[in-house]
């Protein structure tokens, strides 16, 4: 439900981030795409009902799944049609992260050091608010670091993405090669339960070094 380009540079490391909104529509499709035969004028229409907005795309082609021939993740692949129409980018590679995989992780490395600059709700998003996050800088826990993530309750769609780009900034600063190493075990069980990828095992190490470079440059 939160979608997020990163545009990475191979030799310093410096990393912009491009967050798209989840209820974007009538966007295109890249061009000659499987999505773009289906949807000329963009995503819109009767032909995508009721899936007509960015974070329906998935839905919609897994519905469709035989559009896509023998791909395992359609959802996917459209998403990336469609996020690849918006931008103009090449999209080299995804990894889609879960919820409570993402939990887990921030809890493997001990939580993450956050400026809480507003009440943050814990709930809602058509539940109750049970509590908030209090104002200040202060270190959260994996299920506190994922409602401020995706607390909506008070707020708007822009004021979560904008969130949401605090904690990966955060996690990239504050994640240090001694304590991925000291909390590996936890770590990788967090994130075989989170996390989905096509970056091949060959390219791993290069993405490591990257990560390395991006926590002494600006993102």
């Amino acid at each position: 439900d939160s979608m997020t380009v990163a545009s990475i540079d191979a030799e310093t490391g410096r990393t912009v981030l491009i967050g798209l909104p989840r209820n974007m529509s009538a966007f295109p499709f890249a061009d000659g795409s499987v999505m773009d035969e289906q949807f000329p004028r963009g995503f819109q229409g009767e032909e995508c009902e009721p899936y007509c907005y960015l974070n329906g795309v998935s839905t919609w082609a897994a519905d469709h799944a035989a559009l896509f021939k023998r791909s395992k993740t359609p959802g996917v692949d459209a998403t990336i049609m469609g996020i690849e129409g918006i931008t103009g980018l090449e999209i080299n590679y995804w990894a889609m992260v879960n919820l409570e995989g993402f939990k887990d992780l921030v809890d493997a490395v001990g939580g993450v050091k956050l400026n809480v600059r507003a009440p943050i709700p814990v709930g809602g998003l058509g539940e109750n608010v049970t509590d908030y996050i209090d104002p200040g800088v202060r270190r959260l826990n994996g299920f506190q670091t994922l409602w401020f993530a995706r607390a909506r309750d008070g707020s708007d769609d822009y004021s979560r993405m904008a969130r949401q780009k605090c904690v990966m900034n955060a996690m990239v600063r504050q994640i240090s090669p001694q304590t991925a190493v000291r909390n590996f075990q936890k770590i990788a069980e967090a994130s075989s339960a989170m996390l989905a990828t096509n970056v091949p095992r060959g390219e791993v190490d290069r993405f490591i070094a990257l990560g390395l470079k991006a926590k002494d440059q600006k993102m």
